[in-house]
């Protein structure tokens, strides 16, 4: 299986139709916390390999809040990807079942069925 690193330096990154997505203002930053642009482009989901944070951006520690503590085995509905300014890939994501929105690295997570790593509208950071 392709990592999405490897998709992002190949190019092969794709975006599909653009659907409505909730949450997420424009490209502003509050407290050095960059809330990029989101779209639901991705129509894949991830399952969570450990218990981790979701974050209101696309970074660890506290350079960005902690919405909510995700659990093992825990699934989430892809919603688009960015690559944050340290080189690591990071997903706008909704977890199943539930109205709550946030950003989860890749490296958290294994990739189910039907991801395509389609980038978030103006994904740069």
């Amino acid at each position: 299986m392709k990592t999405l690193k490897a998709l992002v330096a190949a190019g092969a990154i794709t975006a599909t139709a653009l659907v409505a997505a909730p949450a997420a203002s424009a490209t502003t930053t509050e407290l050095g916390c960059p809330h990029p642009r989101v779209a639901n482009r991705d129509p894949g989901y991830v399952t969570m390999t450990g218990s981790f944070n979701l974050k209101a951006g696309p970074y660890q520690g506290s350079r960005c809040a902690t919405i909510t503590n995700v659990r093992k085995g825990t699934k989430l509905w892809v919603h688009c990807w960015v690559i944050n300014s340290y080189g690591t890939p990071w997903g706008y994501m909704q977890i199943k079942g539930t109205r709550t929105w946030g950003w989860m690295s890749a490296a958290n997570v294994n990739y189910g069925p039907g991801i395509n790593f389609a980038k978030c509208p103006g994904a740069e950071l």
